[in-house]
């Protein structure tokens, strides 16, 4: 269902979840909400209207960012070697320094997430845009990804590994989220 009833516009989408949730997402700020099957319509649009100011940020955030990589694009090829030129030293001296094996990188176009890990195929993966972003941010994606390879999940025990290796990384994330 679609609300034009309410500035902003919005889609519905009805879940067996228990509360409502709402996501501005990119390239063109659609404002997408998941809600319960008991939850009104009423209460839908009064949940939308009272974050019209969030709306409206997220929505001026991602108008700033550049358009997104698309794959096969020649510019996104691209990128995608020169994070992998890049990506690859910080990788070797990174697991060196955290005693981890050197895993294998591929470098995808992501949509949602900076990285990710798979322990299990000693594989990391990055996402293109990081291409577009300061190497400092590029540093501490990587330093997360290793951590999994020590700590698999968002333990305190990975969020220690975390402060060992690059104390500093709670104000890169910030940074590289858009909430610096």
């Amino acid at each position: 269902m679609t609300s034009s009833l309410e500035r902003p516009q919005y889609t519905v989408t009805r879940k067996r979840i228990r509360t409502l949730r709402m996501t501005v997402k990119a390239p063109h700020g659609s404002v997408h909400v998941s809600a319960p099957f008991h939850v009104s319509d009423a209460a839908i649009a009064e949940f939308v209207a009272s974050k019209a100011s969030w709306i409206r940020k997220a929505q001026q955030r991602i108008a700033a960012q550049p358009a997104p990589l698309e794959p096969g694009d020649p510019e996104t090829e691209r990128l995608r070697r020169q994070l992998r030129r890049d990506a690859q030293p910080l990788i070797a001296y990174w697991a060196e320094r955290m005693g981890v094996p050197v895993p294998h990188l591929t470098v995808r176009t992501m949509t949602t997430r900076w990285g990710s890990c798979n322990k299990d195929r000693q594989r990391i993966s990055l996402s293109t845009e990081l291409a577009r972003r300061d190497p400092e941010l590029l540093e501490y994606v990587i330093v997360h990804e290793l951590a999994h390879l020590i700590e698999p999940s968002h333990s305190q025990r990975f969020y220690r590994v975390m402060d060992t290796y690059l104390p500093d990384w709670k104000a890169k994330r910030r940074i590289l989220n858009g909430r610096s």
